[in-house]
C-alpha cells in the first residue's frame, strides 16, 4: 500500500468522524435518546472511558466499519482492479 493510499484511508476516517459528530451522532441523539458524545471536555483515559461506555461511541465505531470496508471496495473497483490487487 502507498502512501497515498494510506493517506486516502486516514481521510476517510477523519471525515466519517466529522460527520458522525455533526450529523449522524445529534441525528441518533433525537431518535433514540442516546448522549451525545461531546467534542470538548476531557481528554486522554476519561475520554476514551467516556467513549466506549457510551452506546453512541460503540455506534460510532462500529458504524467505521462497513464505511471503511465500502470505501476499500469502491475505491478498487474504480481502479478496476480486485480488493486484493489494488491495496497490496
Amino acid at each position: 500500500m502507498s502512501t497515498d493510499q494510506s493517506l486516502e484511508i486516514l481521510v476517510v476516517a477523519i471525515l466519517y468522524m466529522c460527520m458522525f459528530l455533526m450529523v449522524i451522532g445529534p441525528a441518533l441523539e433525537s431518535v433514540t435518546g442516546l448522549q451525545a458524545l461531546s467534542v470538548d471536555g476531557v481528554r486522554g483515559i476519561e475520554r476514551t472511558w467516556e467513549l466506549v461506555s457510551n452506546p453512541q461511541g460503540w455506534v460510532l465505531c462500529l458504524g467505521y466499519v462497513p464505511v471503511h470496508y465500502t470505501y476499500l471496495f469502491v475505491r478498487a473497483r474504480l481502479a478496476g482492479e480486485s480488493i486484493a490487487a489494488y491495496w497490496e
